[in-house]
């Protein structure tokens, strides 16, 4: 070679290693470097007492290299018989050796295993939802071409329990879970932790280069979430509205049970709840909350508005007294009769609301200007979204009093005309019992952080709706509904006194009706508002569909909240009970006699 041909060379090798140099290392470090993603757990959902009903598990799905393991040799140290010095031997080659060893870690047929690992794909999935644990021990093979893929899996403990509020979630971009319904989308950004990373350099064989490059960084969970719910109760309601749903053939039923002081849901229950785990398994219109989402008329539940605002308004007393036929014609030639035909008699105020008379109703809330009845039914909540941490909850409809008409002036008198959900109901009923003010519900209770440390939601304002007095007296009228004559006695709980209201109104979009129950317990003393709606029961009336259902569930939320029963009423009941009975067997006589 001449000095041209040397010095081009010398030049060509300074250029290598000056300029050229770092540039083609870093190429060789990155083919060598083997980076993984350390999935952040996603926070925890909890109920009001602690118990988990939503959490993460970090779990592995193994990938083989089908190219790569094709190349696998197993040695084993062996003593050479010639010269009785150890050496490495080759007992096994490509995916069959790969499997032998592998099957009984994963539980799997090794023959089985080994065709999964046979061909020439470079990412052949061989395992899903594989423990941590399980992981590291087929690692430490050091088998190349095998390969992990961290994810985060969703587990929801409790089933179905609390499903549609809890919602599910779907794997994204990147398998990061995203949240798809209730409050995994509603909290999913405070769910959502912060993924940490790792890399390490690997050499030909797939084995780690102990003085090549290592990085770990940790992930940062998500937030918890506290509920309000109470597990035990809400699995209580769940059961109750699946079981009248089904023996009433009815489309859908829920339950809802507040705090009336706190606004606190402790059950918001659907019928048919989805299991989160498995979301796909439930029917789409029943995966979500009915009870925050389906709207429709309330039917007499909105009674309670128009005597609300008679009584604070001084316009009636309960001691009132009114002719009530089975049907009636107002001035403006509006024609209206109440659900079963009674000859005309004639009631008190308290005893219209107790019979649940349309006409009797009607008669009261003429005495209101329409704007002063549209007013009260906007504060009670009707027509707006109540703010609970729940996606896509429906306003509800309520068109203003300058746009009602002959008709439906009167009948939004007696809930129609007017749409709102479960949850408004049961807020109407809870403003009642909270000695008229109204306190928005909610079903978050506290985010909890990494280390354990709780942030409160702040408790929402109250808004005074009706006076304290308006509030108690109503409360009285509202205890005759379930008292003897009215027409939710199968609400009535030995030892409680309850105050409530029926509900059943015909569906305009298609047939059948809505039955409902809506009523506070203990009547003076409130500790829980509970609203139940079975939606197209094959029976119509909410006594006799919806208030059993009240009944089951106040009564096991008495127990769960350790309030015991009435003694006052229990000897009240007693005593009526004994009155009863005395004026049967008087009756018998009587027949007897003559």
């Amino acid at each position: 070679m001449g000095m041209a041909g040397f010095g081009a060379l010398t030049a060509k090798t300074a250029w290598l290693q000056v300029v050229n140099g770092p540039s083609l290392a870093a190429v060789a470090q990155a083919e060598r470097t083997v980076t993984w993603v350390n999935r952040a757990p996603r926070g925890d959902i909890l109920g009001r007492d602690g118990t988990v009903l939503a959490s993460s598990a970090v779990s592995y799905d193994i990938g083989v290299n089908q190219v790569k393991v094709a190349q696998y040799e197993r040695t084993e140290m062996q003593n050479d018989p010639g010269t009785g010095q150890a050496r490495s031997v080759v007992i096994g080659h490509g995916a069959a050796a790969a499997a032998e060893q592998m099957a009984e870690i994963l539980g799997m047929d090794a023959q089985e295993l080994g065709a999964k690992m046979v061909g020439e794909s470079t990412y052949v999935v061989i395992a899903e939802a594989v423990a941590p644990d399980t992981w590291r021990r087929i690692n430490a093979l050091a088998i190349p071409g095998v390969e992990p893929d961290q994810r985060t899996r969703r587990i929801y403990p409790a089933g179905s329990v609390a499903g549609n509020v809890l919602g599910y979630t779907y794997e994204g971009d990147g398998r990061a879970l995203i949240g798809s319904a209730g409050l995994e989308l509603t909290q999913n950004d405070a769910l959502t932790g912060v993924d940490g990373r790792g890399s390490v350099e690997v050499g030909k064989s797939g084995a780690i280069i102990p003085t090549g490059e290592q990085e770990e960084v940790a992930s940062t969970p998500g937030v918890g979430v506290r509920t309000t719910i109470n597990p035990d109760l809400q699995a209580v309601a769940q059961e109750a509205i699946d079981e009248v749903v089904d023996a009433q053939g009815a489309d859908w039923g829920c339950v809802v049970v507040m705090e009336p002081a706190t606004g606190k849901l402790l059950v918001l229950a659907d019928s048919d709840a989805v299991n989160p785990a498995s979301p796909a398994d439930t029917p789409e219109a029943s995966r979500n909350a009915r009870s925050v989402q389906s709207i429709f008329e309330p039917g007499s539940v909105g009674k309670v508005v128009t005597f609300a605002a008679a009584l604070e308004e001084g316009v009636m007393d309960p001691e009132d007294t009114w002719t009530v036929p089975y049907s009636w014609t107002a001035a403006n030639g509006q024609s209206f009769h109440d659900s079963h035909y009674h000859e005309t008699q004639t009631l008190t105020s308290a005893g219209v609301l107790a019979e649940s008379s349309n006409v009797g109703t009607v008669q009261i809330g003429e005495r209101l200007d329409d704007a002063v009845r549209y007013d009260y039914l906007k504060r009670f909540g009707f027509g707006e979204v109540t703010g609970i941490e729940m996606p896509a909850e429906s306003a509800g409809m309520v068109t203003a009093a300058a746009d009602w008409d002959d008709r439906t002036r009167y009948t939004t008198m007696f809930g129609q005309g007017i749409a709102g959900t479960a949850l408004q109901a049961a807020q109407v009923l809870a403003t009642v019992a909270n000695r008229g003010v109204r306190v928005a519900p909610r079903v978050v209770d506290a985010w909890i952080d990494g280390e354990g440390k709780a942030t409160e939601q702040e408790a929402p304002a109250g808004v005074r709706v009706i006076s304290e007095a308006t509030a108690q007296t109503l409360t009285q009228m509202l205890i005759g509904v379930t008292q003897e004559g009215g027409t939710a006695e199968s609400a009535s709980i030995d030892g409680y006194l309850v105050a409530g209201k029926t509900g059943t109104t015909e569906i305009l979009t298609e047939d059948g009706t809505v039955a409902s129950f809506v009523g506070f317990t203990p009547a003076h003393d409130p500790a829980i508002a509970v609203a139940v709606f079975v939606y197209r029961p094959r029976d119509t009336y909410g006594g006799t569909v919806s208030a059993p259902v009240f009944r089951k569930v106040a009564l096991a939320a008495m127990h769960s909240l350790g309030i015991a029963p009435d003694p006052g009423v229990i000897a009240a009941q007693a005593a009526a009970e004994a009155d009863a009975a005395a004026e049967a067997a008087r009756n018998e006589s009587g027949d007897e006699e003559g």
